[in-house]
């Protein structure tokens, strides 16, 4: 018998090659029925149980708990089982890169990202990129953090980028760049709150803002659900502050555009005051001031499932990214 799983995750490669049918283990791991899979499967149900005894036999481990109905995987089973699906999507990719190669198609990096969040990074990402890798085509799908996830887990992106947390299991992180979040206030608002001292608060506020001093100005902030306005609720709770708010919407840019124009105060992740070129923030009117709390703070980070290798101009775009964002 192997004397423990990492025996085990050393032996499997040796093992694999006495091991046939494979797909026969992952149905009745899903199923965590032997009854079940052999439906599925178009087999009889002594057959199935017969394999997979001799599998065990060969592995020279108990992969299944038969005490519990329905099914379950044992410690060993849990990792022969992950074993099998990393084995399984790397064949199936193999045979599509040889296909690829046979039809002469060009390879494509599939990525995931929001619209903004790829407006503001993607222009110093790319030419990189593709300096490196022109023979590998781009794909882009743009959406919110929920559907990024989505696309991801099932397979329809290779990575995604965003900002902490992924609630998806599975899934490795690489992180790019922190982030502070910044209030973008107009100039007027300053001015008006503090007269005379207007310019000492800006000097102090750059350093941190005291979100208590702008209980009475009003408020344009991106919707609910998204993760930014949660961290910002959050922060309001933790202050106990109570914006008066008197607009919310989808995007960024018309959040970022109403301080602009005078409307109200805004706040979102620094990487967005991108859109606000330095030479014209003055003439825009706004003043930036960073909140400091430490839970105001996020990670932008690359994700990619763990199932799902990367392929090496995968991880070279996101030591591309890594690079791009240290350079702001």
């Amino acid at each position: 018998m192997i004397a423990s799983l990492a025996d085990l995750a050393r032996t499997l490669g040796g093992a694999l090659m006495f091991v046939k049918n494979p797909e026969y283990f992952l149905t009745i791991a899903k199923e965590r029925s032997i009854s079940k899979a052999a439906e599925q499967l178009y087999l009889s149900q002594p057959y199935l149980s017969q394999y997979l005894a001799k599998l065990e036999h060969t592995l020279g481990v108990a992969l299944m708990d038969r005490s519990h109905t329905p099914l379950t995987l044992t410690s060993a089973g849990e990792v022969f089982y992950a074993y099998l699906e990393r084995q399984s999507y790397l064949d199936r990719q193999l045979l599509s890169d040889l296909r690829d190669i046979q039809d002469r198609n060009r390879p494509v990096l599939h990525i995931g990202v929001s619209p903004w969040r790829g407006a503001m990074l993607l222009p110093d990402i790319l030419p990189r990129f593709r300096e490196e890798f022109p023979m590998v085509d781009f794909s882009l799908y743009e959406g919110n953090s929920n559907q990024l996830e989505d696309e991801l887990s099932h397979g329809r992106v290779d990575l995604v980028i965003c900002f902490q947390p992924i609630m998806l299991d599975g899934v490795e992180t690489v992180p790019l760049t922190q982030q502070r979040l910044v209030m973008v206030v107009p100039r007027s608002f300053t001015d008006q709150l503090f007269g005379d001292q207007a310019e000492v608060i800006r000097e102090q506020f750059s350093n941190g803002a005291d979100i208590g001093a702008f209980q009475s100005m009003p408020f344009v902030l991106i919707k609910r659900g998204n993760r930014t306005r949660s961290i910002v609720d959050q922060y309001f709770s933790r202050y106990y502050f109570k914006p008066k708010l008197i607009l919310e919407t989808e995007n960024t840019v018309t959040t970022l555009a109403m301080a602009q124009a005078g409307v109200g105060i805004t706040i979102c992740p620094e990487l967005f005051l991108r859109a606000i070129p330095a030479a014209s923030a003055s003439s825009a009117g706004v003043d930036f001031f960073p909140l400091t709390d430490p839970s105001t703070f996020s990670r932008l980070i690359a994700g990619y499932r763990l199932d799902r290798p990367l392929s090496h101009f995968g991880e070279r775009f996101i030591a591309i990214a890594q690079q791009a964002t240290a350079d702001d």
